[in-house]
């Protein structure tokens, strides 16, 4: 598809305020990296706000529509959210800067409950959520891991490592997914007996008081792997703090 003006306008701004931020950033910035006079800038645009809000929205639209449109009904939970991740990658890769622009500034992540961002946000975070429900539902993904906390985690996950690696991230979006998806979904999964999941057989177990010939042993096995998902996430979420930090 051909470029337009306003296309031109919107990637240029969008780079620049992942730079310099909206506030350090002029129209007249603006305007002398797309080649044009600031007064011709507003022929397109009525504000510089307004250009920072159209970055953030295409995303957001775009983005929602590849969660829709990849959406398998008779695919795993975990198949459904290593789409997501790959997904997520390949709109950060079409749409340049525009998640670093959102989670940058306050003014675009702290907006009124019926703001057309905060709609698309929220509507975004409920594929994710949707997807681990169902998986924790189906006992594919671990009961003792906060499903809020995990979407979070892998959330912020994926747009931390795509603001992080940008200038590569057509180049490493492959590996870095793959990364993404071994940490998280790998260790969210339920730990699986004969293809049948740990969560599944905890609970027929309990209800038929059932003794296994080892239980403590498992039940010591069991809470090890918990701690150390534990300790695995507490680091991510240092490192995702640490990222976000101006």
């Amino acid at each position: 598809m051909r470029s337009t003006r306003r296309d031109e306008i919107l990637a240029h701004a969008a780079k620049l305020f992942s730079e310099r931020g909206i506030a350090a950033t002029t129209v007249r910035d603006i305007a002398d990296e797309v080649g044009i006079l600031s007064g011709s800038l507003y022929h397109y645009f009525d504000s510089k706000d307004a250009i920072a809000n159209e970055i953030v929205v295409r995303f957001l639209e775009d983005l929602n529509v590849r969660y829709e449109d990849s959406i398998e009904p008779e695919g795993s939970a975990r198949d459904r959210l290593a789409t997501m991740v790959s997904v997520s990658f390949a709109s950060a890769v079409d749409h340049p800067y525009a998640t670093e622009v959102y989670q940058g500034e306050a003014i675009l992540s702290s907006q009124p409950a019926d703001a057309p961002i905060t709609v698309l946000v929220q509507k975004a975070h409920s594929y994710w959520r949707s997807a681990i429900t169902r998986g924790i539902a189906d006992g594919a993904f671990r009961e003792d891991i906060d499903p809020e906390q995990f979407h979070r985690l892998l959330r912020e996950s994926v747009w931390s490592t795509v603001a992080q690696y940008r200038p590569q991230l057509s180049e490493l979006a492959e590996d870095l997914q793959r990364n993404l998806i071994s940490v998280f979904l790998d260790g969210f999964a339920a730990r699986s007996v004969d293809g049948e999941p740990v969560a599944r057989i905890a609970r027929r177990a309990a209800k038929t008081e059932v003794q296994t010939e080892s239980p403590d042993s498992e039940l010591a096995e069991l809470r090890s792997d918990v701690d150390e998902l534990k300790s695995v996430i507490r680091e991510l979420s240092s490192s995702i703090r640490l990222l976000q930090k101006p």
